[in-house]
């Protein structure tokens, strides 16, 4: 269950595959658009049982609308024709109060657009001033460098690529408008950097459990028929993205979608998904609107290398190693909506590799987690990380600093930089009138055959190919490595955690870390 309604939860288990399906309609068999032409219509009767219910309160439901605009724009031969008079009516009234409804002032104003776009396909009348009156408002949420924040005091996270980009492309493709078109390339330009050479986006930020929509920016750009980066990396991105995700065990034995990430785990997702929410995934199809002669079928898949790519209005640094892993330092603090935000959004670093952990109530490091981060605490028993914070600086080398106050006579300021060899440094120079207990982390490791070692100023984890490793720089702290609480990791059901520990008097005090991921074990 989520923070919805049953009805809104079933709806989404509903329309949310027509993103990929309408995409695909004339290969998708007619008995399945058959199936779904008449249970939309019983979704959209105020009559039958099945009723999803009114939009005039807005919701989850006016979220729905769009899918639903969507494949009405692209299929109407296969959801709209086959319908009686009286259907025909109920879907037009519902989509008409849909077109109409209120939105969260987030990426949540193009549904209505994409509402309006079924209703123009089917030639059901509707004022054009309300899309764009929803477009207008989109460009007020850009902060620079064609990037997007959800809505005032929002992140910047996937909802940019997989939300406003994805969604600026398919307008343009529906409709021709270009507004946005040139931001949506030129966030691509940098969105490239958040990829590992194997396919995997570094995880961060939250509606992960929508997985491969990470991905369904590239698609959106065939679909659009825009090059923002050559067809040929474009290609390699996409495909290279949905082959990582069909290795992961992300399917139940039906073959349906799961809640989690890497592996099922509705604990590690936010209050509003249920068992419909992960079908966002189903957006990476949109390329399939591109013709198969198109060059991001037709184009040999080219590799990435290293790269550094500072994003100042991303609030973040994407450092791609040698071995083609990245990593994210991050600047953005935490969003306190948002169940698990905290871990989600107010981590120092992400790994496409290792991934990360959420906290769980407890006491003790092993339950706080401080995989990416430096936690404190009063009495070593109870943790607090990084929440409210700036939004950090980028110097002209990569290097991003964050000031923050975890108590109000606790100052922190915290430098990352990040090198292509797999290491990144962090330095926190702490100002406190209180004693602390700390608890700095690197990356989690599956538990599993895993080997530890550890002395004065270093632990290391070898295990599952992969080696972790943090080395103190001051020698003011105890290395050791803990087991996190069962569950809390995105990637392994169960892991293995190298920290440093240490009491800080009041005063001022420097620490110094360095921070190894890589499967040179």
């Amino acid at each position: 269950m989520s923070n919805h309604s049953h009805a809104e939860d079933w709806f989404e288990l509903l329309t949310r595959p027509l993103w990929g399906l309408a995409s695909a309609k004339d290969s998708v068999p007619d008995e399945v658009w058959a199936s779904l032409s008449a249970t939309l219509a019983r979704a959209l009767d105020p009559a039958d049982a099945w009723y999803v219910g009114d939009v005039a309160d807005g919701g989850q439901r006016i979220v729905e609308s769009a899918s639903v605009g969507w494949a009405l724009a692209l299929a109407p031969e296969k959801l709209w024709e086959p319908l009686g008079p009286k259907a025909k009516d109920n879907v037009s009234a519902w989509l008409s109060a849909a077109y109409l409804g209120p939105v969260a002032d987030t990426n949540w104003h193009y549904f209505p657009v994409f509402a309006g776009h079924g209703l123009k396909r089917l030639g059901i009348a509707h004022d054009p001033a309300v899309a764009t009156a929803h477009l207008e408002r989109m460009g007020e949420m850009l902060l620079g460098d064609s990037v997007y924040e959800d809505g005032p005091g929002g992140r910047v996270d996937y909802y940019n690529p997989f939300a406003f980009h994805t969604y600026a492309l398919l307008h343009f493709k529906l409709s021709g408008d270009d507004r946005y078109v040139e931001h949506a390339a030129a966030f691509a330009r940098k969105f490239r950097s958040w990829f590992a050479a194997d396919g995997s986006a570094v995880p961060y930020g939250r509606s992960l459990g929508y997985r491969f929509a990470q991905g369904s920016m590239w698609g959106a750009l065939a679909a659009a028929d825009v090059e923002a980066v050559p067809w040929a990396e474009a290609a390699g991105l996409a495909r290279r993205h949905l082959s990582w995700w069909w290795d992961q065990p992300i399917l139940d034995p039906s073959g349906r979608l799961t809640v989690g990430y890497r592996y099922p785990n509705s604990a590690l997702v936010e209050q509003y998904l249920t068992a419909g929410s992960p079908w966002w995934a189903t957006k990476v199809f949109t390329g399939l609107l591109a013709p198969s002669n198109h060059a991001f079928w037709t184009s040999a898949a080219s590799p990435v290398g290293p790269i550094v790519e500072p994003h100042k209005a991303a609030r973040a640094v994407h450092v791609r190693d040698r071995s083609g892993h990245v990593t994210r330092l991050n600047g953005q603090a935490w969003h306190p909506w948002a169940r698990g935000g905290q871990a989600s959004y107010g981590k120092f670093a992400y790994s496409s590799l290792a991934a990360f952990s959420h906290a769980a109530p407890g006491p003790g490091l092993e339950f706080a987690v401080p995989d990416g981060a430096l936690m404190l605490s009063e009495d070593g028993r109870h943790w607090r990380g990084r929440e409210d914070s700036d939004e950090g600086s980028i110097d002209e080398n990569g290097v991003l600093t964050i000031s923050w106050q975890p108590w109000e006579d606790v100052t922190i300021t915290t430098s990352l930089e990040a090198a292509v060899d797999g290491w990144h440094a962090r330095v926190h120079v702490i100002e406190t009138e209180r004693t602390l207990h700390t608890g700095e982390g690197g990356w989690c490791a599956p538990l599993s055959g895993h080997r530890s070692e550890v002395d004065e100023t270093k632990a290391s984890v070898v295990s599952g190919g992969l080696r972790s490793e943090i080395i103190d720089g001051t020698g003011d702290r105890e290395a050791s490595v803990i087991e996190p609480m069962q569950g809390t990791h995105l990637y392994w059901p169960a892991t293995v955690l190298p920290v440093l520990r240490g009491v800080l008097e009041p005063g001022k005090h420097i620490l110094k870390s360095l921070i190894y991921i890589g499967t040179e074990v």
